[in-house]
């Protein structure tokens, strides 16, 4: 039988039995009892050394903690140099605790699959080997298929996340994605950049939560390496989990080594969560979801920005926010009032439908763009900026809809060939009524004839707003 040694123990975690059983059981014995809906089906959990990422760990293995499972499907990371899925070519894992037996046959199957394979090399690391003392202590007696996952894509996550939950079939799995945060940026930059992170993988969408990944990193901060080290093994376990009927999140932690008592200029993320099955479904999209100083600070954020291009012809540029939601992908339209809200006028509004930037800088972008570049007014002036009022209209995904689905308080995108149009959720005030909201929608800014969007060969979009005055 071959069975691979532990080799990280004495450095990530104690070395002799009895002081690892007996630190295994403190920590979970100091993790909070949790009451949640739903089933476990997957969690995330940290990987670095139990002095600084225990607690965090011990509250998933907690949560856990006699739950029936036969089977516990741990996904590690850090293999740069090639991509793929690498299995174990083991038959057992060892911890100072005792063996854990590899489940052959779901490694059999896992193996089939394109870009799959076996590799001793990958296994070295240390990222599968720390979580598996809280699964022994934890979860007593069950089947372990160890994998490692560099995967740079969500098509590539859902592919082998699908494979996995296929390959599990008729066993009671759970996938624990073993993944750290952020790495080594000052503490600051962690407390604005791991929560981030964190809302995006708690949407249960891969594409949002690989988009987010790479609008943090596209800022450059210093000494940010990344923002998940095991980006492809979350994303892999996600999709896992949903195949598997994952309909829920519960953030359980989410912190960064310099809490733990480590440099305050070094640090590195960690967080903690679980993914339910019949758990109430997922938590509001996160940038819909601000509290009401965020929203106010977003607002600020808009007349800020468009006050310093007003002063200094200068736009503020991309950076990442000490509000952890402003660093979320996000499409935002900015809209420019007289202050008197109900006699006032408008005087420019534009935006994005899609989230191709973060909420904060495209809320800084949008500000100046809808108060400059809107075709049907003047240029606001620095005189002018006084009397004006913004709001920030923060949109959820845009969902192909019917037009029988068309109703007041959504917003609409009507769209055919090269001709498009959008009304914002707050135009139904002023045009309660389906048939001329629409017509005018068509007619008006799309350039389409009024009873356009009923026809064939028109796509029509839906979308709700969350507004910040």
């Amino acid at each position: 039988m071959k069975v691979r040694a532990a080799a990280w123990a004495g450095q990530f975690y104690p070395e002799e039995p009895e002081a690892l059983a007996e630190r295994v059981d403190a920590l979970l014995a100091e993790a909070p009892e949790l009451r949640f809906e739903g089933k476990v089906v997957a969690a995330l959990s940290p990987h670095a050394g139990y002095d600084y990422s225990g607690r965090a760990a011990a509250k998933v293995y907690r949560a856990l903690k006699g739950g029936l499972f036969d089977l516990a499907v741990v996904i590690g990371t850090h293999y740069p140099d090639r991509e793929g899925l690498f299995l174990a070519p083991y038959d057992a894992y060892r911890t100072p605790l005792g063996e854990i037996p590899v489940a052959a046959e779901a490694a059999k199957a896992l193996k089939a699959v394109p870009g799959a394979s076996f590799s001793a090399e990958a296994h070295a690391d240390h990222s599968v080997e720390v979580q598996l003392p809280f699964l022994q202590r934890a979860l007593g007696e069950l089947e372990l298929l160890p994998l490692v996952a560099n995967l740079r894509t969500a098509q590539e996550a859902r592919r082998f996340g699908e494979a996995l939950a296929e390959a599990v079939q008729g066993r009671r799995a759970v996938f624990i994605a073993s993944s750290d945060l952020s790495h080594f940026p000052d503490a600051r930059t962690s407390r604005g950049v791991d929560p981030a992170s964190m809302d995006a993988f708690l949407t249960l969408d891969p594409e949002y939560l690989f988009l987010a990944d790479r609008l943090i990193l596209e800022h450059d901060a210093p000494n940010l390496r990344c923002a998940w080290c095991g980006l492809g093994s979350a994303a892999m376990a996600l999709c896992a989990a949903r195949r598997l009927g994952a309909d829920g999140a519960r953030l359980l932690d989410c912190t960064n080594s310099h809490e733990a008592g480590g440099e305050e200029e070094r640090t590195v993320g960690y967080g903690a969560a679980l993914l339910l099955k019949g758990g109430g479904g997922p938590p509001p999209w996160p940038v819909l979801d601000l509290t009401a100083e965020e929203g106010r600070e977003l607002v600020a954020l808009a007349q800020g920005s468009l006050e310093e291009f007003l002063r200094t012809g200068r736009s503020p540029g991309r950076r990442l926010y000490d509000r952890p939601r402003f660093n979320l992908p996000a499409a935002v339209f900015v809209t420019w009032e007289e202050a008197d809200w109900k006699q006032g006028g408008l005087r420019g509004c534009i935006g994005t439908v899609e989230a191709r930037e973060t909420l904060g800088d495209a809320t800084a972008r949008c500000a100046i763009l809808s108060a400059q570049d809107d075709p049907r007014f003047p240029p606001v002036t620095l005189e002018d900026l006084p009397r004006l009022k913004a709001e920030v209209s923060v949109l959820s995904p845009l969902r192909r809809i019917r037009p029988s689905d068309v109703r007041p308080g959504l917003g609409i995108q009507v769209r055919r060939g090269s001709r498009e149009g959008l009304f914002l959720p707050q135009v139904w005030e002023k045009l309660p009524e389906v048939e001329e909201f629409m017509s005018v929608l068509c007619r008006q800014k799309a350039g389409l004839p009024a009873g356009a969007w009923r026809e064939p060969g028109t796509e029509l979009k839906g979308f709700s707003t969350r507004c910040y005055r």
